[in-house]
């Protein structure tokens, strides 16, 4: 258990360090305050700190009061050193968010004592965190599972919807297609349109019509491809997979999400393998990730009022697929980049976002598949998404960690 002890009196802050450290505590010493806050804010804070209260710049209780103001701070526990000891300072001590305190001059067994305490609630407050953290992944585990059959039962409707659909598609397709041949023929027939202004409006307009027509007809068609990949029924067994198609197919299906706010680059290589992956649930990854990068694009549209772009585009690198899907969103802010792939954490409005996105796009790639996952972003300008994955279906194991990279 690591300690910070903060003391302006030299003296005062040895004694109290040698006698902390006989207790097998490690020892953070500190001779100031705003030292202190600075150490107690840091990602490795000490778990207890005992804190003078008469220090230069800033005492005691006001770092009790910066820490608990703080969003980000760990739940430290505090012990307030103080000479006064009228209930009226004791009082104000606790309120600005000490939990305990020991008067000067301190006796050994009693600060022992309630170092203990601290110690015993310390730990509690580890294993309450702990029991949290489980339970957030339960219940993203439930809300993946309900959402899987959710899915699924519309894939079968979608997947129906497109049976029934592609059929008279293919009869307008090819009856627009006969159309066209048809009145070409017809065309060379007719006399001259000169003196039939009628007859010169068809002639200019029909070719126009129908080319328009099959446009659309194969717009559809390419809706319910699309709309029949991705309803596919999801598999327990991985099976080689086009990630090319399965990238366009997840674009087709977002259309709704992206087509007023950005236009789609792809830079697909056509030379890609297939990969072995399970891809109804890497297509539900990759839908996750073009919805964010839309909805951030939305957001930089409202101020700029200029449509933003969303890049998809694939490669090979060192025995993994690398798939990269870049937008020119707003881009992560530095506090919550560390925060962006846990169970239920969103920046967006209450409503909005459940914080389940990335969460679970980062699950289906590092732990269904062993790849990776990470982003670049810069502020303003960005974010990139990289999914890599083994090209061949095993890669390392789940358990291990591949840092986010960030582009300041």
């Amino acid at each position: 258990m690591r300690i910070l002890i903060a003391d302006d009196d030299p003296i005062s802050r040895r004694l109290l360090e040698s006698t902390v450290k006989k207790w097998d505590y490690e020892v953070v010493l500190c001779a100031d305050g705003c030292d202190a806050l600075s150490r107690l804010q840091g990602d490795s804070a000490p778990d207890i700190a005992i804190l003078d209260w008469m220090m230069p710049q800033l005492d005691g209780p006001e770092v009790c009061r910066r820490l608990r103001e703080s969003p980000t701070a760990a739940p430290i526990y505090i012990i307030l050193l103080t000479a006064k000891g009228q209930r009226e300072d004791i009082i104000q001590g606790l309120q600005s968010g000490a939990d305990d305190y020991v008067t000067k001059p301190f006796h050994q067994q009693e600060l022992s004592a309630r170092l203990q305490a601290g110690v015993r609630i310390t730990e509690l407050q580890h294993k309450l965190a702990a029991k949290v953290k489980d339970l957030e992944i339960a219940l993203m585990r439930l809300r993946r599972v309900q959402q899987a059959q959710k899915l699924e039962s519309l894939g079968q409707l979608a997947s129906g919807v497109a049976h029934e659909i592609n059929t008279p598609i293919q009869y307008i397709g090819n009856n627009m297609r006969f159309l066209k041949e048809a009145w070409q023929e017809i065309q060379s027939t007719l006399p001259s349109t000169a003196s039939d202004p009628n007859l010169d409006f068809l002639v200019n307009e029909v070719p126009s019509a129908i080319d328009q027509s099959l446009e659309g007809v194969l717009r559809v068609s390419k809706i319910v491809r699309a709309m029949r990949d991705f309803s596919h029924p999801a598999s327990e067994n991985k099976v080689q997979t086009d990630i090319n198609r399965a990238v366009e197919t997840t674009i087709t299906v977002a259309t709704n999400e992206w087509k007023d706010v950005a236009a789609i680059m792809l830079d697909l290589d056509p030379t890609l393998p297939t990969v072995l992956c399970l891809p109804g649930e890497l297509q539900q990854a990759l839908l996750n990730i073009i919805v964010n990068a839309a909805q951030s694009i939305a957001e930089m549209v409202d101020e700029t009022k200029e449509k933003g772009t969303i890049r998809a585009s694939t490669r090979t690198v060192d025995g993994y697929l690398e798939i990269r899907i870049a937008d020119t969103g707003t881009g992560i802010r530095e506090e919550h980049q560390q925060k962006i792939f846990e169970p239920f954490f969103t920046t967006k409005d209450v409503g909005k976002g459940t914080g389940q996105g990335l969460a679970i796009a980062h699950s289906v790639v590092v732990q269904q598949h062993n790849g990776r996952m990470w982003f670049e972003t810069q502020l303003g300008k960005g974010t990139t998404f990289i999914i890599q994955l083994p090209m061949d279906g095993i890669g390392v194991s789940t358990g291990e960690k591949h840092e986010a990279n960030f582009v300041r």
